[in-house]
């Protein structure tokens, strides 16, 4: 199987809208719709994953903190927020390429 961050990659590239949710309980990752079986990964692992896809597709970005448990991720390219839904084994990504 592949890797899951080139997973993530195909789905940010072809996709002007990109909805992540991991969970943790279940060891699977939903992308569009349609699920992954991952296994159980730590938030961090999911998040690197994800934060990495984001690096090579559209570059280098700013981390914008909203609270403790979520934040933004932004460049003239895209913009994507996260938040971590600990108590509740959910790690959503909601992702969206800027037009030019």
């Amino acid at each position: 199987m592949k890797e899951i961050k080139d997973i993530i990659k195909e789905h940010i590239q072809k996709n002007k809208k990109t909805s992540i949710c991991y969970d943790y309980d279940n060891g699977c990752i939903e992308i569009n719709g349609r699920k992954y079986m991952t296994g159980q990964l730590s938030f961090s692992e999911v998040g690197r994953a994800v934060k990495d896809a984001l690096r090579e597709v559209y570059g280098d970005y700013r981390t914008i903190p909203y609270t403790f448990n979520s934040e933004a991720y932004e460049n003239e390219k895209f913009k994507a927020e996260v938040l971590a839904l600990g108590f509740e084994g959910i790690l959503r990504f909601s992702i969206l390429r800027k037009e030019k």
